[in-house]
């Protein structure tokens, strides 16, 4: 599935976006390149992906959702941004936010899988800061070439977990497409672009607002209840990331 996703996003980008005139550039930031490729999209898709066999949905959406957390050490320490206390305390907010919209008794705590979550978690806030230290190429290019680094780097990894495509079917490739073409390579846009614009606190901050529209869809699409409780953690989500974002990093 990584592997899938990243493919097709990388042929997307890298036809759009990457001419002549930027391999020289890339060339001579091959290194950087390969690290966000790596940090920023390879291990904690990988991460992520084995960590969903283990632990369910809602748990792996507040492993997720602690990466503004890390955003925000990495800032302090790498980019020596100011340590601002209510950008902590807006992370923490929203942290405990999402944890009440999940719901604390469906997490399931796994030693191994929340510790690889939490450590994809921790690359993403990384890479956020190192991407926007570095600032090497247009963002749209450097969305294309990063997503070809981590297409390369994932690759020897089907050694030890090819494609297997025996119950494939239309709804899985329909799905499978949609992931990689839009997901994930239209998706890393403006991601790059948010990150050198407003700083990678700002902008990680989104992953506490997932779980926020996951429950607006299915409730639209699955009719699933949205319950009081549920609307409680939401305004502390929307708080606590109102309070982040008027921070200026």
């Amino acid at each position: 599935m990584v592997f899938m996703r990243l493919i097709l996003a990388s042929v997307l980008l890298g036809f759009l976006f990457i001419r002549k005139r930027h391999l020289k550039t890339i060339r001579k930031n091959i290194f950087p390149i390969l690290m966000i490729g790596a940090t920023n999209v390879a291990l904690p898709f990988y991460l992520f992906a084995y960590s969903a066999f283990e632990i369910n949905a809602n748990t792996m959406a507040v492993m997720n959702g602690s990466t503004p957390l890390f955003a925000f050490l990495f800032s302090v320490i790498l980019l020596k941004f100011k340590f601002q206390w209510p950008q902590l305390l807006g992370i923490l907010i929203g942290l405990l936010g999402l944890a009440i919209v999940v719901g604390f008794e469906s997490m399931q705590f796994e030693l191994l899988p929340i510790f690889a979550a939490m450590m994809g978690a921790a690359m993403y806030g990384f890479s956020m800061s190192y991407i926007y230290q570095i600032k090497i190429l247009d963002t749209k290019v450097m969305a294309a070439v990063t997503m070809i680094a981590a297409t390369l780097i994932i690759f020897p990894f089907l050694m030890i977990d090819p494609i297997q495509t025996v119950n494939w079917n239309g709804q899985v490739m329909g799905s499978i497409i949609f992931l990689g073409l839009i997901c994930t390579g239209m998706a890393y846009i403006p991601y790059f672009l948010l990150i050198s614009r407003v700083g990678p606190i700002s902008t990680s901050i989104i992953a506490l607002l997932v779980p926020l529209f996951g429950m607006i869809w299915a409730y639209l699409f699955l009719q699933e209840k949205i319950t009081l409780m549920m609307l409680t953690g939401c305004l502390l989500i929307i708080g606590g990331v109102g309070l982040t974002s008027r921070i200026k990093e």
